[in-house]
């Protein structure tokens, strides 16, 4: 993967946000800080990850914390 183009960072974890090659789509890596991935989920909408960003850092905390993060609907575009 590329660069990321944002860095979200709790305790000792981080998601990091890359752009792929379709408009809207997003790919989210949670990791901790020393660099095992936790989970991978698309992230789509029309609307920038910004907008999501409350989301994706909730879902990092759930993995900082040690518990299962509840099933994600970041692919899901809703109403972006």
């Amino acid at each position: 993967m590329s660069t990321p183009l944002a860095k979200l960072e709790r305790g000792s974890c981080k998601a990091e946000i890359y752009e792929t090659a379709l408009p809207g789509q997003f790919i989210v890596r949670y990791s901790n800080l020393a660099g095992d991935t936790l989970a991978e989920e698309q992230l789509s909408g029309v609307s920038s990850y910004h907008q999501r960003e409350g989301e994706i850092i909730g879902r990092l905390e759930s993995f900082c914390s040690g518990e299962p993060p509840k099933s994600a609907q970041l692919a899901d575009s809703g109403e972006y």
